[in-house]
């Protein structure tokens, strides 16, 4: 399955059409992708330690303190302009990366359900070529799709321990499907039907299970600090009875989380976070890729207190710098980014936000060695609470 994505994306990306989030999820598994809210990005944050209660699924910690039914919904719109040699293109999309609910367990702590993206596997790509053929030259269209991706669904329990201390324990479960489509088409041709359109398709599902734990502590009111881990059993890549290319199962990796904020002023907070994740054990199952160890920093200041039209709107500011574990040829690719967004709270009943939104915007450079997508990304994450 990889070496069939392999060697059609090398040949495809060259020239002509594409769409997709990036160019880079025809390497390897694709693209990881963390299932945060507008607030983590707008901070450049991995999604923990940031201050408050919050619905993130990797920092299961952060909603111990949630005291009513609480749902979040983010939707992620992204515009990517891609190089290579010379040749370019450019592309939009839209996915939706997290979706999450929590409600108080009775006394025993808040239950936290959340659908969030894992790894992105969506793109496409045309090229015009010219065969020979006994006739004579004639023009061809290649098209390659990948449709699909892996995806998690988790279940948690969070509990505060006294008033510094929570701690945090969800169960996953990964699933996914991915359709890949290669599709010649010959123009022009007068070879008495001998000559026909060529394609080749396969249909892979994905499983496998994870279990991720955390801890929180609040340290009164000038910091919190809270870690995560997050272990996997191998991913299983189950083809369909009409796929003839084989599955596969790969490794997946130990992720481990940190993350802090600290308040450096009366509505002034400073946030840091920190992910590493080891792919290394995955390079010896995708035969034709490598893949590295990946680490991803991220640092970004709110101003907590921001009003706009009487309204509380946090406004920050945000810096994310991340290694990507699957390269498209021999290099290293890493994403830099640059993010800036506000919140609105539009209803609210004491200290209890009953429905806010959330807006963050990035600019974003992805490069490899001689390879370079510059985007930018929206996210927008709608927070409604006491229903």
């Amino acid at each position: 399955m990889t070496r069939f994505a392999l060697a059609l994306v090398s040949m495809l990306v060259l020239a002509g059409n594409a769409g997709a989030q990036s160019l880079f999820n025809g390497a390897g598994l694709g693209v990881p992708i963390d299932p945060v809210d507008a607030r983590s990005r707008a901070l450049g944050s991995a999604g923990i330690g940031l201050w408050g209660t919050s619905l993130v699924p990797g920092d299961p910690a952060a909603a111990a303190r949630i005291s009513v039914p609480t749902a979040v919904f983010t939707a992620q719109p992204s515009w990517v302009d891609f190089s290579r040699e010379g040749e370019a293109t450019d592309f939009r999309s839209t996915r939706f990366p997290l979706v999450a609910i929590a409600y108080p367990a009775f006394g025993l702590g808040t239950a936290t359900f959340s659908f969030g993206s894992f790894l992105d596997q969506r793109y496409e790509a045309t090229r015009a070529a010219t065969l020979d053929l006994e006739a004579g030259p004639v023009a061809a269209i290649d098209s390659f799709s990948s449709e699909g991706g892996v995806s998690e669904i988790r279940l948690g329990l969070s509990r505060a321990l006294d008033e510094r201390f929570s701690v945090g324990l969800q169960l996953g479960r990964y699933n996914g499907t991915l359709t890949r489509t290669l599709t010649r088409s010959l123009e022009g041709v007068d070879a008495e039907g001998q000559v026909l359109d060529f394609r080749a398709d396969g249909r892979w599902a994905y499983s496998a299970t994870s279990v991720t734990a955390g801890a929180a502590a609040t340290l009164g009111t000038r910091a919190r600090l809270a870690g995560s881990l997050t272990w996997s059993t191998d991913l299983e890549a189950e083809p369909s009875e009409t796929t003839e290319a084989p599955g596969g199962t790969f490794a997946l990796p130990l992720q481990v989380r940190v993350g802090g904020t600290a308040v450096l002023a009366p509505g002034l907070l400073l946030s840091a976070s920190l992910l590493s994740s080891d792919w290394t054990s995955t390079a010896d199952d995708l035969r034709e890729s490598d893949a590295r160890n990946t680490v991803s920093y991220g640092v970004g200041v709110e101003l907590s207190r921001a009003r706009i039209l009487g309204r509380d709107a946090p406004l920050r500011l945000g810096y994310r710098k991340s290694e990507l574990p699957f390269a498209l040829e021999d290099g290293a690719p890493v994403e830099s980014v640059f993010s800036g967004g506000l919140g609105l709270g539009l209803s609210q009943t004491g200290s209890v936000i009953l429905a806010g939104l959330d807006l963050a915007i990035e600019r974003g450079r992805r490069e490899e060695v001689g390879i370079t997508e510059n985007f930018w990304r929206a996210a927008l994450t709608l927070r409604v609470a006491g229903f």
